[in-house]
């Protein structure tokens, strides 16, 4: 209804229909809790491939061997109570991508034509390219692993090792196929991209006498790389993306500051460089700065290994706890938005460039990004994230019961605790590792102390 012209039109009408089915199970054998197998299947259909490419078959299947249930382990390994050997292996599918690519799909044209000298009609246009073999994006995910009790209960350890493979990721041809072809095209099944890693807890407990105690410490890392999908052709090598973490971007690499005019003078530059610059580097060695200078780097916002150690104590009345957390492997581009708008940061002014300080850490002064060296990426602003933070920490005391049953308290504890007591940074100078806004204009995350009463009657 809504199709027609816009001449005295004064009606519209809309349609929608979609539909999923999906078939799934599940077996699982025990044979005296030694040897465990578990298959799971999913049968997917989603209406937005094509009939012939409509469905996919994504199984399962986990593996699990406690060898410490065998008679030669339990008489020679007596110190570790339980073992578990265990893997697994997986599919999924995902078909998260825009409806009908599998039919050549219309718009309407924001350019009406005209008949009979004054009657706008609107026009047509094909606004995709199909592609009817567009189907399941895949993701392979696999890991082996192990968990152990030991000394009667008092130290566990879990660990394992994984891979996350997505292949036939759904993904466009856009950087192979330019844009002057005049073609608007679908997602095709193209991409592949590796994750892998490990992860790990630890636990130890124990009671001596009137102390309780409790350490726990985890860790992951993972590491991703793309394994192939659409790039641009004839881009320098070192520019490409494949064989690199996904979301990596391209700098210019920052190798110093020009402290005078005859360095710049002596060096190639951009149009416009002055004593004060960044010096970004001929990569390509052709005596001239521009887009094929830029490399890739291959850190991002994400870290690459995480940990956290937990401490909890118990000694009569008196109880302590404390959460350390860590990461390491990832870099943040901070760049402060700083002269009409706002201040410079301390160590910037304290340490830039200016003619009575020409072999300064920092550039000279700016204006937002009235410089060069402000409006292209480079690797200048680029910093380590890596931190180690105290999250919480608190000290309690809970009163002896013979004290406050008297008065018809069931109990009553004090306690004071903190909340993001200290980081330590050694590259990230005046930003928290953990505040997402790179421009100087997020809100801190707070330190927080408390006191406080518990009371049960």
């Amino acid at each position: 209804m809504f199709a027609g012209g816009d001449s005295e039109k004064n009606n519209g009408g809309s349609a929608f229909k979609n539909a999923r089915l999906n078939y799934f199970g599940r077996v699982n054998y025990n044979f005296m809790e030694k040897y465990m197998l578990e298959f799971v299947w999913r049968y997917q259909g989603s209406y937005i491939f094509d009939e012939a490419s409509r469905y996919g078959f994504f199984p399962g299947v986990s593996v699990g061997y406690r060898i410490s249930e065998e008679n030669f382990w339990k008489d020679n390994i007596k110190f570790i109570n339980n073992f578990k050997i265990r893997a697994s292996y997986g599919q999924t599918g995902n078909d998260q991508i825009d409806e009908w690519q599998y039919l050549s799909s219309y718009g309407f044209s924001g350019n009406p034509f005209i008949t009979n000298g004054s009657e706008a009609n609107k026009a047509l246009f094909e606004s995709i390219i199909p592609n009817k073999n567009v189907t399941w994006e895949v993701a392979n995910q696999g890991n082996i692993g192990f968990d152990a009790d030991m000394l009667d209960g008092k130290l566990m350890l879990t660990a394992d090792y994984f891979e996350y493979r997505r292949s036939q990721i759904l993904w466009w041809k856009n950087a192979s196929v330019p844009a002057s072809a005049g073609l608007s095209l679908p997602r095709e099944n193209i991409g592949k991209v590796s994750n892998k890693g490990f992860d790990y807890s630890i636990t130890y407990r124990t009671d001596l006498s009137n102390l309780k105690l409790q350490v726990g410490l985890n860790g992951g890392y993972q590491k991703n790389k793309i394994i192939y999908w659409d790039e641009p052709a004839g881009a320098p090598e070192y520019q490409l993306s494949t064989g690199h973490p996904m979301n990596t971007g391209l700098y210019y690499k920052s190798i110093g500051i020009f402290r005078d005019q005859a360095a710049v003078d002596n060096y190639p530059h951009l149009p416009g460089a002055r004593s004060g610059d960044i010096i970004f580097e001929d990569v390509n060695g052709d005596t001239q700065i521009d887009a094929n200078d830029q490399v890739r780097i291959d850190k991002t916002n994400i870290p690459t290994y995480t940990t956290g150690l937990s401490l909890n104590l118990q000694w009569k009345g008196f109880d302590f706890s404390t959460l350390f957390q860590a990461s390491f492997g990832a870099m943040r581009y901070i760049n402060t938005e700083s002269g009409e708008i706002g201040n410079y940061l301390k160590d910037f002014y304290d340490n830039r460039w200016t003619v009575d300080n020409p072999d300064a850490s920092y550039p000279r002064t700016f204006n937002r990004d009235n410089v060069y060296w402000r409006q292209r990426a480079n690797t200048f602003w680029m910093h380590k994230t890596d931190n180690l933070r105290l999250k919480n920490i608190e000290l309690g005391y809970s009163l002896p019961s013979n004290l406050i049953h008297k008065i018809s308290i069931q109990n009553l504890r004090v306690y004071v605790s903190g909340y993001n007591m200290f980081t330590f940074t050694p590259d990230l100078k005046d930003f928290d590792p953990e505040q997402a806004r790179n421009d100087g204009q997020g809100y801190p995350l707070q330190k927080i102390v408390n006191f406080g009463v518990n009371v049960t009657f």
